[in-house]
């Protein structure tokens, strides 16, 4: 599997073209999820990573906008690809039974299910079917392949941050975007809502909730940690 470019020299923001069917293999042939780092070496054949911020966010990037491009292929063939920087891993999908899978243990739920492949006990935290549409910002940021200029930006590091964030935080962060209505976010639409919801909710207004209002807050100071852009 290779690159476009010489990683052990300077590759600048060049997007490295990745075999993602090899990729796939590689990932399958693992006994246990893997880690991005291990991913990398095997990928670009190395043992040490660019030192410099531009190379390393390159390699980052184009290791994941090929994650994210098999995530696609490997669902319509049975299989699910976790993936989060700590743990990368394609497995395949039961015939029946739960769809959870636990990362930890490296299954999946062995409990059985007759409807939106949840059973009861890990039924989706908001109550609502696996298959309800959901935005994944990562994604979206990843499969852009204009989105590697970020290497060169001074807001690199705050966008990394909200990955981070993303990551660790999801199910409060897709609660606040139900909360705002917001299902392709950025940091002008949320702006725009937040201040519509205040004009409605705020304690002054006519018809005003503090409760509501405390939550839109709480809401609003973390989709700006998250969507920075």
């Amino acid at each position: 599997m290779g690159a476009v470019s010489d990683i052990s020299g300077d590759p600048g923001l060049a997007l490295h073209e990745i075999d993602c069917d090899a990729l796939g293999a590689f990932l399958e042939s693992s006994a246990r999820a893997l880690m991005e780092i291990e991913v990398l070496r095997h990928v670009f054949g190395i043992d040490r990573m660019p030192a410099d911020r531009r190379g390393l966010f390159a390699v980052h990037f184009s290791l994941y906008h090929a994650l994210y491009r098999l995530k696609f292929g490997a669902g319509a063939r049975g299989r699910y690809l976790h993936l989060d920087p700590m743990r990368i891993r394609l497995i395949a999908v039961p015939v029946t039974g739960c769809r959870w899978y636990s990362p930890e243990e490296g299954r999946f739920c062995g409990l059985s299910t007759t409807r939106y492949d949840r059973c009861a006990l890990h039924a989706h935290p908001t109550g609502m079917p696996d298959e309800t549409p959901s935005f994944d910002p990562l994604q979206e940021f990843y499969l852009n392949p204009g989105n590697i200029a970020f290497g060169e930006s001074d807001v690199l590091e705050r966008l990394m941050n909200g990955v981070v964030l993303y990551a660790v935080r999801r199910g409060e962060i897709e609660q606040a975007l139900r909360l705002f209505d917001l299902s392709r976010p950025n940091r002008p639409s949320i702006d725009r809502r937040y201040h519509h919801l205040a004009r409605v909710h705020h304690p002054d207004m006519p018809g005003g909730d503090a409760e509501r209002m405390k939550e839109i807050n709480r809401s609003y100071q973390v989709l700006k940690e998250v969507f920075v852009v």
